[in-house]
């Protein structure tokens, strides 16, 4: 191997070995991110389906009712 490919490696290295840090502070920003719009998409199904879940009780009960007069 060449001495100058050594040295463009190592080089190389210690840039990448600079700015690891600030690479992986990035990827678990963006993580968190979006995991807190998944959080928050969740929550609207999740309400929404709870919703849907009393409107079906309520009309069960209302059936249920007029069924028995």
């Amino acid at each position: 191997m060449k001495k100058s490919s050594y040295l463009l490696g190592l080089a190389s290295g210690v840039v990448a070995a600079a700015y690891w840090r600030t690479i992986l502070k990035e990827g678990i920003k963006g993580g968190v991110r979006a995991g807190r719009v998944v959080q928050r998409v969740s929550a609207q199904a999740i309400e929404e389906m709870q919703d849907a879940s009393a409107e079906a009780w309520s009309e069960i009960e209302q059936q249920d009712h007029k069924a028995s007069k």
